[in-house]
């Protein structure tokens, strides 16, 4: 860590000494030009170069080097924000891996195959981080799954279920994607209203259990549709999710900085002994696990809005 003073020039200007180390280990010299950036926190980055000149826009695969993982190699490249990635072969594509592709990219929103023969596929991502809203997403997320709870307690169709899957899938690849940006470009997260990078973790979490809730209701329903069971106090457990997670949104939504208030302690015994008393187990081990996301997800809202309030109280 290095220490300067702020000078004043001329009774105009403010400069501050860069230290000789960092200006040589850059290969820096006098009249270069240097570039600056406020983060959300109001710390200021200096950086030798442009953030746009260090980011990886395109990328070429052998793709033969990872046609067992290649779904996760693709979300991974999407998640850096590269906009051009090129798969080749020296021979021919196999067809369960291009089946493997297509199907990877549907939950990348904003992307598609713009090239393909018989040896190469060219994707290419198209979205506007700027216009992106971590929180409204969130709220998309949410509303999904508050869809396919509906869906269980009034008369289960299990492809209406199906397709919000999906959907949710591809809204949790593109928080984590917009999250991995920001910790690059902060910038990124000024059109979500997230206060600091400090948050990222949170929000991080929330976007992931609320894809793990959507995972265990997606399992629940494929569970009840095959056995046809009717699982007992089904409308107490499953509108307790529901109240929940709209409170959890509405709080995360909402601009007015006040302490969020989890679950009573009473009440998460009383729906855990509701869960208890099932007897199918493969039923009481997905509401179980459903009940844990949601109390995960109120614990982290409470980190963020107890940040937002010393924020508000400038204490920070």
């Amino acid at each position: 860590m290095h220490k300067r003073k702020i000078q004043l020039i001329a009774g105009t200007t403010y400069t501050v000494s860069l230290p000789k180390e960092w200006v040589k280990k850059n290969n820096l010299k006098e009249k270069n030009e240097i570039l600056l950036y406020e983060k959300g926190d109001r710390t200021l980055v200096i950086s030798p170069r442009s953030i746009e000149e260090k980011k990886l826009n395109d990328i070429s695969l052998n793709i033969n080097e990872y046609t067992s993982n290649i779904d996760q190699v693709l979300f991974t490249l999407y998640y850096l924000g590269v906009e051009n990635i090129n798969l080749f072969s020296k021979k021919e594509i196999a067809k369960d891996v291009k089946l493997k592709i297509r199907k990877t990219i549907t939950h990348m929103s904003g992307t598609e195959i713009n090239y393909e023969d018989k040896q190469k596929i060219t994707i290419k991502v198209l979205l506007d981080k700027s216009k992106i809203d971590i929180i409204q997403v969130l709220f998309r997320i949410t509303l999904i799954i508050e869809s396919s709870i509906s869906n269980i307690l009034e008369q289960l169709n299990i492809n209406e279920i199906r397709i919000n899957e999906n959907e949710i899938d591809r809204l949790y690849h593109l928080i984590s994607k917009m999250i991995s940006l920001s910790l690059i470009d902060s910038n990124i997260l000024y059109s979500s209203k997230i206060k600091n990078v400090s948050l990222i973790p949170a929000y991080f979490l929330i976007n992931k259990r609320l894809e793990n809730i959507g995972d265990n209701i997606n399992h629940l329903s494929e569970y009840l549709h095959k056995t046809k069971i009717n699982f007992k106090n089904k409308e107490e457990i499953l509108n307790f999710v529901k109240t929940e997670l709209s409170r959890c949104i509405k709080h995360i939504m909402s601009s007015t900085p006040r302490i969020f208030e989890k679950i009573k302690v009473d009440d998460i015994k009383t729906i855990n002994n509701s869960i208890s008393k099932l007897k199918d187990k493969t039923v009481q081990n997905y509401l179980v696990d459903i009940v844990r996301y949601v109390i995960d997800i109120e614990e982290e809202i409470v980190n963020i809005s107890f940040y937002e309030q010393l924020i508000n109280d400038n204490i920070l």
